[in-house]
């Protein structure tokens, strides 16, 4: 919803968005200032307590927070500052401040970073903080944040997994995009095919066709490419692949080199999926070419939601489906971003901390984020308010609810995005067809492993 425009640098171009933007719909705007290493988004004012500090990486989700913070300055007496962190400069960023007693008294985290915090004690427990707040907000996201018996952070934004479809062109295919499944051991399946019948050259022609010319493809069929959230952790699941174990990779195993394989032969076998040397270097390459018609079935999350409506504007209709169904049935990666108390703020603020936490978990505090688009709020009573803001628009997101209910693996652990630095570009030469999945997958596990070791 989240988007993540990058992960890292690199990570943009991995098309690993959203594994640690977990959900952030946005980009890498806001300029650095000093000190903070932010910029000054505004807030609220007018309070007489005090003033509170909000840190977080998107500038799209500011206006939300705003109007937000204005109603909780009202009820509560505390002033609000906002402070925007791009994201490429967030995590440099957030242990230094951390460290040295400046970080905000609220701030965004993810999945991938939480743990080294929370090991450091800087983080307060929310099930301490707000004694029955786990109750109001989205299960998958409680349970991606709990750990050694807290719970590490109040939910937000959450995003899920689905297929966006050309109406158009799958129906001139004659695909159902509601009934798509891959087996990587069959010499076919109904992935491949509505793949080949929605991929055409410059000469008409469809993959496996003679004459069928590649590098004059026009139109194509599915967006395998290497991206952790949208592609890799969906099918991994989906062929019954464990991700990790103890916070540590599993996913060598005969299931996950037999899921990559299957992913890479969709870009170079079959044909069926835009070349990794565009889709390595651009992240967000697939996501272009469904706007502008030339992609039939996309599998991403929320976050990209605003991008396509803005993207096809009125050039042709789209809609969305479940996920694509592997042997072990559709899984949907589930990332979220959540609001962390700093446990290491000076005591005079921590009565606000608690309030602002108790507002941001609040049905209240969270409609913003629904109503103006920003993504999936964390409060379940406020979702509604977000189904509405694209019923509106004709376009039905209830599915990513019930994707979320068969939640594939995220990335957890002190050290997850030191071991995604590293098995990322791995995964890449994989799909350009550099390496076999029997060749680069192990070495991924074991470097990624490595890195996460320390």
């Amino acid at each position: 919803m989240l988007k993540h425009r990058t992960l890292l640098s690199s990570f943009a171009a991995a098309g690993l968005l959203g594994t640690a933007a977990a959900c952030s719909p946005s980009s890498d705007s806001g300029s650095g200032g000093a000190g903070s290493g932010g910029s000054d988004a505004g807030g609220s004012t007018g309070g007489d307590k005090g003033t509170l500090t909000f840190r977080l990486w998107d500038q799209n989700a500011v206006p939300a927070y705003e109007e937000s913070f204005t109603a909780f300055t009202e009820s509560s007496g505390w002033n609000v500052d906002i402070d925007v962190v791009p994201w490429g400069d967030y995590w440099t960023r957030l242990p230094l401040d951390v460290a040295s007693g400046d970080a905000a008294d609220v701030y965004w985290m993810n999945s991938a970073n939480f743990v080294q915090y929370k090991d450091s004690e800087a983080l307060l427990d929310i099930n301490q903080v707000i004694p029955d707040g786990a109750a109001q907000w989205e299960q998958s996201v409680v349970e991606l944040y709990t750990r050694d018996g807290g719970l590490w952070g109040v939910p937000q934004i959450w995003d899920s997994i689905a297929l966006f479809y050309n109406k158009a062109l799958v129906e001139e295919a004659g695909v159902d995009p509601s009934a798509l499944a891959f087996d990587p051991t069959a010499e076919s399946d109904s992935l491949r095919e509505a793949g080949t019948e929605l991929t055409v050259d410059g000469a008409g022609k469809h993959p496996g066709e003679d004459g069928f010319d590649a590098d004059s493809r026009e139109q194509f069929g599915f967006n395998s490419q290497a991206d952790r959230q949208a592609i890799i952790g969906p099918m991994l699941a989906s062929n019954g692949t464990q991700w990790q174990e103890d916070d540590k990779y599993v996913f060598a195993s005969p299931e996950g080199i037999e899921a990559f394989g299957y992913m890479a032969d969709l870009v170079n076998v079959d044909q069926i999926a835009p070349s990794a040397a565009d889709t390595n270097e651009n992240g967000d390459f697939s996501r272009d070419l469904f706007t502008q018609g030339k992609l039939g079935l996309f599998q991403s999350g929320p976050y990209n939601l605003l991008p396509i409506a803005e993207g096809v504007d009125d050039s042709f209709e789209w809609a969305l489906a479940a996920p694509v169904a592997g042997p072990a049935g559709a899984k949907s990666l589930v990332h979220g971003v959540v609001a962390v108390g700093n446990a290491k703020a000076d005591e005079a603020q921590q009565d606000g901390i608690t309030e602002l936490l108790t507002w941001l978990g609040s049905k209240e505090g969270q409609l913003p984020l629904a109503e103006k688009g920003v993504s999936f709020p964390g409060h379940v009573d406020a979702q509604d308010a977000f189904l509405d803001f694209w019923d509106e628009k004709g376009v039905d997101v209830s599915i990513f609810v019930e994707a979320a209910k068969n939640a594939a693996e995220a990335d957890t652990g002190a050290r997850a995005n030191a071991g995604l630095t590293a098995a990322i570009p791995i995964f890449q030469e994989v799909f350009i067809g550099r390496l076999s999945a029997e060749e680069g997958i192990p070495q991924a596990q074991e470097e990624g492993n490595a890195a996460m070791a320390g």
